[in-house]
């Protein structure tokens, strides 16, 4: 896993964010096809304020550097959106951004 780009903007009491997670996202059988160790998201958590406002499972179905959008309320400009993803391994990287 490497980085993350995160991008969330409040209007109208709504937050709507766009995320992107750098990750091959290879399960077994295209880690094999392509001579490497697996490697995928397993767990994707965002919170604001304390708060979970995205969760999701995954695996190596996703494509390579997914892409995430969603909408949520009960944050304002100025508040901190974190994301932390847990891969295949146990390996947790956490990212943060500012709403706008």
């Amino acid at each position: 896993m490497g980085k993350m780009k995160i991008k969330a903007k409040e209007k109208g009491g709504v937050v709507k964010v766009k995320a992107m997670f750098t990750s091959l996202m290879a399960d077994k059988e295209e880690a094999e096809k392509k001579g490497i160790k697996p490697e995928f998201i397993t767990y994707i958590v965002g919170k604001a304020n304390g708060k979970v406002v995205f969760e999701a499972t995954t695996s190596g179905f996703m494509a390579e550097n997914p892409l995430i959008k969603f909408s949520f309320t009960g944050a304002k400009k100025g508040d901190e959106l974190e994301f932390t993803l847990t891969d295949n391994h146990g390996k947790t990287t956490t990212g943060k951004k500012k709403i706008k």
